[in-house]
């Protein structure tokens, strides 16, 4: 099979190479195995591929001609004997979702032709979908955009009836999940883009786009237009300091701000300084969180629902390339500028 693989570290391009033929992986697939082998169709990438490839050299022992790549869609070809019953899987079966970092991390990630997952990563294709759009939606980015919505409604589910969310960053991978889930539960939503992108928030369900290039500073702007009628929530899928440390000015006192960016810090800076700084000491009065994605078939279940339900309309796939480009596809994702997901096509049959 073709597989990629890290032989260096650093950007894209001087990183990976495409193996063009390598041993197929040999799953256990004896009565006590959970594991599925899987024919890769299409996989979407993510900013925490590139973080991996400039992070972690290859030469670690425990990273060998290691493979990138997170989020999967594909056909099941084989499956152990232990796969529960209850999740309906059989050969022949279009499934997708995402693998944990910890994984991909050691090496073992998604951009081959086959992979082995176990069973409870995955989801089945919603029937209307083809791979491209349900690896957009159900693998990580959409996973992430389901855990911070339910950190808005609670494990308990329900709807967003009567509330205002802001959504920051709404045009990209997260964002344009976040931005038609907050929409299908009831929630009024505004979503900070770029202009150019203002039609499409829209048209995913947002009753106002804000340029945040013509209104600068921000957050002086959310100030005088909404601060007299407060965010319930605001989920930023970019990652803004300035946006949380000015909330009180357009963020109800029980409001909830959800952030999944930890920027050069991995998460450690901010939430030591949102988390746990006390008010006293110069914190901000508002609840923070930092939301860092676990991966699961039973949240890529529950977007899938949400796919049939009607609450997740599309999937925005901003480009997609083929085996051979991934690289070319790497490079657009680290421009930041992608409307929607990067998808690679690994199956061109």
């Amino acid at each position: 099979m073709k597989s990629w693989s890290a032989t260096s570290f650093g950007t894209p391009r001087q990183a990976l190479t495409l193996n063009p033929s390598i041993p197929l992986p040999t799953p256990n697939l004896t009565s006590t195995s959970t594991a599925l082998l899987l024919k890769i169709t299409h996989v979407s990438l993510n900013p925490a591929d590139l973080v991996l490839l400039r992070s972690l050299p290859p030469w670690l022992p425990f990273r060998r001609a290691p493979v990138p790549g997170c989020d999967f869609a594909g056909e099941i070809v084989a499956l152990g004997g232990a796969v529960p019953d209850e999740l309906g899987l059989a050969v022949g079966d279009r499934v997708c979702g995402a693998l944990g970092l910890a994984g991909v991390a050691l090496g073992r990630g998604t951009l081959a032709e086959f992979v082995v997952v176990d069973c409870g990563l995955v989801a089945k294709v919603p029937a209307r979908w083809g791979g491209a759009m349900a690896v957009g939606v159900m693998g990580i980015a959409g996973q992430t955009a389901a855990q911070m919505v339910k950190g808005v409604v609670g494990d308990g589910g329900g709807g967003l009836e009567g509330r205002r969310v802001l959504v920051n960053g709404a045009s990209g991978g997260v964002g344009t999940v976040v931005v038609q889930i907050c929409k299908g539960l009831g929630a009024e939503v505004v979503a900070v883009c770029s202009g150019a992108n203002a039609g499409l928030v829209e048209r995913l369900g947002a009753v106002e786009a804000v340029d945040y290039r013509v209104h600068d500073p921000l957050e002086d702007h959310l100030a005088e237009r909404f601060g007299e009628a407060p965010f319930d929530a605001i989920l930023d899928c970019a990652g803004s300091q300035a946006l949380y440390a000015n909330s009180p000015r357009y963020l109800k006192p029980d409001g909830k701000f959800i952030n999944i960016v930890g920027g050069w810090s991995q998460g450690v800076v901010p939430f030591v300084r949102n988390k746990l700084r006390p008010c006293l000491l110069g914190g901000t009065p508002r609840s923070y969180e930092l939301f860092l994605l676990s991966a699961s078939g039973k949240t890529a279940r529950e977007v899938a629902a949400w796919v049939e339900q009607g609450v997740i309309k599309e999937a925005l796939i901003d480009s997609e390339f083929s085996m051979e480009q991934v690289v070319e596809a790497y490079e657009k994702l680290a421009t930041g500028r992608a409307k929607g997901k990067i998808v690679v096509k690994v199956d061109n049959s």
